[in-house]
């Protein structure tokens, strides 16, 4: 703390207060509660304000003591940072270790849980697989069918890349949910064989 001429307890307990945002009115009257003895008069909100304006008899001490305890807090931030990462560390140690020993289990359900957790931990869930039948296609609103269609087919629709016929099939597929079958050449009167 800044060396200052006649520092008493109550302007250490001034201090604290005002480092821990107490408002001028909140310091005097909690001085006037715990220091009752330590002056004749009572310690008045503008009796503290003088003390700490930039003039006053504790300006320099204070911003001090603000130093020091902003550098506390800060060392004791970054302690209580490190301890909590090095818990969360030795936690995750402790649990892959007891994943690794719930795998020599007699029980072969919990082999199983065991193992599925690390796979998935290493090498990530397995992707869900939905299966549609034609029905549930078709009962789609053409928006969610159209969602269905791979990106590359719908780059190639873009770009008329696709032949008439074909991107007709696939448009149409995407407003019923249904294909059009092709006719067989036979029955096409264009297509008749020789």
């Amino acid at each position: 703390m800044a060396d200052i001429k006649h520092i008493s307890a109550y302007h250490k307990l001034a201090f604290e207060l005002k480092y821990k945002g107490y408002s001028y009115q909140n310091i005097a009257d909690s001085l006037n509660k715990k220091c009752p003895k330590s002056r004749p008069a009572k310690f008045s909100q503008q009796t503290i304000k003088d003390w700490f304006k930039e003039d006053g008899r504790l300006y320099k001490a204070y911003c001090v003591y603000e130093n020091e305890m902003d550098q506390i807090h800060a060392e004791t931030m970054e302690i209580v940072r490190k301890a909590g990462a090095r818990v969360r560390e030795e936690n995750f140690r402790l649990a892959n270790e007891m994943l690794v020993a719930l795998m020599g289990s007699s029980n072969d359900a919990v082999k199983l849980a065991a193992i599925k957790e690390i796979l998935d931990r290493v090498e990530g869930k397995p992707k869900e697989n939905i299966s549609l039948d034609n029905q549930d296609i078709a009962q789609l609103p053409f928006q969610d069918r159209w969602k269905l269609i791979p990106y590359e087919i719908k780059l190639r629709l873009s770009r008329n890349q696709y032949p008439p016929e074909t991107a007709e099939m696939i448009y149409g597929w995407v407003e019923t949910g249904k294909t059009k079958s092709k006719k067989p050449a036979s029955d096409n009167p264009d297509k008749a064989s020789p």
